[in-house]
């Protein structure tokens, strides 16, 4: 069973999370919920801090531009996100 539910997202937040599914051929629901199966799936109650969350978001990231296949350019475009990430830090 599936439910429909309206989301409130930064509009820089929801144009990344668009690209991001549309170069990965998914629909932004499916990007949304596997995003939420993550978080559910840490410890109940663990604290976190911003630059932890932004490691573990970089982490998976990395994950992601190791699973084939994927067009040279597509990821070329992800790996200078990622660095770009973690320059901000």
């Amino acid at each position: 069973m599936e439910m429909k539910t309206t989301l409130e997202l930064p509009d820089d937040l929801y144009h990344k999370a668009k690209t991001r599914a549309a170069a990965q051929k998914r629909k932004i629901k499916d990007l949304v919920s596997d995003g939420l199966r993550a978080v559910l799936a840490e410890e109940p109650g663990a604290v976190t801090s911003d630059k932890d969350e932004a490691q573990r978001v970089l982490a998976a990231l990395d994950d992601i531009l190791r699973c084939p296949p994927s067009a040279p350019n597509r990821t070329a475009r992800l790996q200078a996100e990622v660095r770009k990430l973690r320059a901000e830090g």
